[in-house]
């Protein structure tokens, strides 16, 4: 065999092995160096590739950021145990997006511009990815976020994907399951004014007039509002069968907590936000609270290192599909390297099958698949229903 033949068969092996941990969640294949040569022995002592990280650290949904950020380090921890990308350690800057536009600006402008990753895990909240994602666009920065679900961001840009369903699901699940289980006829809509809340609103409104039913009421709220109880008056006074509220953790939880002061006992349904620890010991057993949440079937030693992590004692949404986000994002780098280009081309090419199920991308960018379950506040936690 020639000289050449050998190098371009090491080649081809170098793309084969890159591409390999698509296969499965845990996968130990070898890495390879940029070359094609032998895995490195010293990834301590190679210069990192450094990827960004933007999630709510303080604030709103703080518990859901905080878990995510376990959840990334978990897997950055495995990627190094793993030789790193291609010999290269990894590493991960994190950002405190604060589940708010302005937040979440500054954390990817700082991103972007001084540490210069090639792409962003981020946001967790939709107002925080809104927001910062037409300047990574522009600036040809990769995004991909573990958590925001709003339909308009499917229209971001080429540069942008997301291993978390789109709300086009999840506000017709609720609608249906409003509808048809909880028998509903009648129903009053709360949001909060973002593009998380606006998206959900619009589905929900959409699909359970067109099954029959009749929206009472229409009320948004700035997220920051803590003070419902004049938008929840004229709720209860329309006498509706369920209250949809498409709301984040603290604005819900001043809202439902008030709601139990005013005396309104009717069953409240929410979105995936709901399923944060906080608000489930804040406001149980003070009223009847479900809500809509994507399913993640992840396997029982990610729970245990996750909560052993974290200390919590469920695994909250965000944390699996950040987890996985950070193994995605491997692979890719090391079958393509941190050209932005390219690294677009490979996420359209993803197959992978990690801690929350199959992740593959359509040409917007959003998950191809992505299922549903209803979960009920009960005993300071969350129990799923079938009812």
């Amino acid at each position: 065999m020639s000289s050449a033949t050998k190098v371009l068969l090491s080649f081809i092996l170098g793309v084969i092995v890159g591409w390999a941990g698509f296969a499965a969640y845990g996968n130990n294949a070898a890495p390879l160096d940029e070359e094609g040569g032998e895995e490195r022995a010293d990834i301590e002592a190679s210069e990192p590739i450094t990827l960004g990280f933007i999630g709510p650290l303080t604030g709103d949904a703080a518990s859901l950021g905080l878990a995510s950020r376990a959840a990334v380090e978990l897997a950055v921890e495995d990627v190094n145990q793993d030789g790193g990308v291609n010999g290269h350690r990894l590493e991960v800057i994190y950002e405190d997006g604060q589940c708010n536009p302005t937040a979440g600006t500054n954390a990817a402008a700082k991103l972007m511009n001084v540490d210069k990753v090639p792409l962003i895990i981020g946001g967790l909240c939709s107002s925080e990815t809104s927001a910062f994602g037409p300047a990574a666009m522009q600036n040809k920065t990769v995004v991909l976020s573990y958590c925001s679900s709003a339909p308009s961001l499917s229209d971001l840009g080429k540069y942008f994907f997301r291993d978390y369903p789109s709300d086009l699901g999840q506000g017709k699940v609720a609608a249906e399951y409003a509808f048809e289980k909880l028998k509903a006829q009648n129903v009053a809509v709360l949001f909060h004014d973002t593009a998380w809340g606006t998206g959900l609103r619009d589905v929900f409104k959409g699909r359970f007039e067109e099954l029959g039913g009749k929206i009472v009421s229409v009320d948004g709220a700035p997220q920051d509002s803590r003070d419902y109880r004049t938008v929840l008056t004229k709720i209860k006074n329309s006498a509706p069968d369920v209250i949809y509220f498409a709301g984040y953790p603290e604005g819900s939880i001043a809202a439902l907590k008030q709601a139990n002061e005013l005396g309104i006992t009717t069953q409240f349904l929410g979105g995936d936000a709901w399923d944060d620890p906080k608000l489930h010991t804040e406001v149980s057993g003070k009223g009847s609270y479900r809500y809509v949440v994507p399913v993640a079937n992840f396997p029982e030693d990610f729970k245990s290192r996750l909560l052993g992590k974290t200390g919590g004692e469920q695994v909250p949404i965000c944390a699996p599909q950040a987890y996985d986000a950070v193994k995605v994002a491997t692979e890719v780098l090391k079958a393509v390297g941190t050209d932005p280009d390219k690294i677009e081309q490979a996420m359209r090419k993803v197959n992978y099958y990690g801690v929350s199920g199959q992740i593959a991308f359509d040409e917007k960018g959003d998950l191809t698949s992505g299922s549903y379950a209803i979960r009920e506040v009960r005993g300071g936690s969350s129990v799923e229903v079938s009812e």
